[in-house]
């Protein structure tokens, strides 16, 4: 087993996000930088949650019913309420606010994210405006501090991987798979088996993670699309919970509501729970999880219009699971971020964040994705935990038990099915403004799924809630 540390410079300059560092490879290789499929609806501060419409709605009477207390159904009720609009309940299926934000607590005092952990790109996001405003403290993390471990098969002959021929091959066929895309590169080139492990090894961890989604379900058109704020990016040592409590903060949130059916066949439009209970209101933003929809947890009379059917047919639900230990004190590298894992099986356990660094305290965040990330999910949680304790141990010889644990089941919680959405081969971006088409004046649709700008980001689920509102405000005004 042997061990490659990244040598980094004392005074780096400002970290590049992970997002844009898939882009920056497309663009190595020739394909230039990706751009958004549709036009923008304008920049971040345009869309901060402070800004007001213009003109102003002259009808605020109006009752809105927001379904999600998720990051876009608490921006939508948010900017409605800023807008003057005082009936804005929001409905809740869980027993919390927040949806795929989730702070929890390990040993009962370190906090950490067990749904989304950054702010991709700082740079004009409008999250990082509000956790500026709110006073929210945030730390880069710096993808260049970090090690990798290799299995006892030895590390790569190269000290360097050069993957502008793998893009460049996948932009002679774009909606091939990635998986297809390799296959064919491999053929080509005269590669080690350590050489290989090595790329699958780069691949994993910086698309399907990123995506949530296998090589084989992907394509350069998957990965191709959307825009990128630059900058670093960042984490909350205190939990990404504190965005979600400063947007919630006035709104009216009602949890344990569960909602199973919309009627919008007149006015008003009725939503009904599974308690049995009806909610009444003259519009409604839905902001349900992509996954809930594909599942078919809450049906629409009259049914959803055939695009916004097909665009949820055909985009899909990723999966990325975090395990999360608790330790005594740091056994591994001090003062480094990220831990990579060659392991004996390709895309398990291949990365790992230290919150050492940016919250002073002795936690691993271990991350699986895609197929291997789904699989764990059937384990119990102290198995996951025995899977994470062996593979850090290849890494590091004898490590101690952690002292406590989080595990996640994105794909199989009830209320998401899955972490963020993606396109899938032989899908395109125009599918997520498909998903965002309001109907008529009375149904509204908002969440990352519905944003083609950034979609699968806190930010993309932000910006969708502030537009759903500003479509319902001119709506209101006759």
């Amino acid at each position: 087993m042997r061990t490659q540390p990244t040598t980094h410079d004392p005074a780096p300059p400002p970290p590049p996000n992970r997002r844009t560092f898939i882009k920056a490879g497309l663009a190595a290789a020739g394909l230039g930088p990706a751009i958004s499929a549709l036009p923008s609806c304008g920049d971040a501060s345009d869309r901060s949650p402070r800004r007001r419409a213009a003109p102003p709605p002259t009808r605020t009477d109006e009752s809105v019913l927001v379904i999600g207390a998720g990051i876009a159904g608490l921006a939508a009720a948010h900017e409605l309420r800023a807008s003057g609009f005082a009936d804005v309940v929001v409905l809740e299926a869980r027993d919390r606010i927040g949806g795929r934000i989730w702070t929890q607590q390990l040993g009962g005092t370190v906090r950490v994210d067990l749904g989304a952990s950054w702010i991709h790109g700082v740079r004009g996001n409008p999250i990082a405006d509000i956790a500026r405003r709110s006073g929210i403290e945030t730390r880069p993390t710096d993808w260049d501090k970090a090690v990798l471990h290799f299995h006892e098969r030895g590390a790569p002959t190269s000290d360097t991987l050069d993957l502008d021929g793998f893009w460049t091959l996948a932009e002679r066929r774009p909606r091939a798979s990635l998986r297809s895309i390799l296959d064919e590169y491999l053929e080509t080139h005269a590669l080690s088996a350590a050489d290989r492990r090595y790329l699958e090894h780069v691949l994993n961890t910086t698309v399907e993670h990123e995506y949530g989604a296998d090589l084989a379900d992907l394509s350069l058109e998957s990965v191709d699309g959307g825009s990128e704020y630059g900058g670093s990016d960042v984490l909350f040592p205190g939990g990404y919970g504190q965005i979600v409590e400063a947007l919630a903060d006035g709104l009216e949130v009602r949890l344990r509501q569960a909602v199973t059916g919309i009627d919008y066949t007149g006015a008003p439009v009725v939503a009904t729970t599974a308690s049995g209970a009806t909610f009444e209101a003259d519009r409604v933003v839905v902001t349900l999880p992509l996954g809930v929809l594909k599942n078919g947890l809450v049906s629409f009379s009259p049914p959803l219009p055939p695009a916004k059917r097909q665009a949820i047919a055909d985009l899909q639900m990723g999966v990325l699971n975090k395990t999360c230990l608790l330790f005594e004190d740091v056994f591994w590298e001090p003062g480094v971020e990220v831990i990579g894992y060659v392991g004996a099986d390709r895309g398990q356990w291949a990365e790992t964040l230290s919150l050492d660094p940016s919250t002073g305290q002795p936690v691993l965040m271990m991350f699986n994705a895609a197929v291997y990330g789904t699989e764990i999910e059937r384990l119990a949680d102290r198995e996951i935990v025995a899977e994470a304790t062996r593979a850090l141990a290849d890494m590091y010889g004898t490590v101690p038990q952690p002292t406590d644990a989080l595990v996640t089941r994105w794909g199989s919680d009830p209320w998401t099915h899955g972490s963020y959405s993606y396109v899938s081969v032989g899908s395109s971006f125009e599918r997520y403004a498909a998903l965002g088409q309001p109907i008529g004046n009375r149904v509204f649709f908002a969440g990352e799924a519905t944003d083609s700008d950034h979609p699968a980001t806190v930010h993309g689920a932000f910006l969708s809630g502030v537009r759903a509102a500003r479509e319902i405000a001119p709506v209101a005004v006759g």
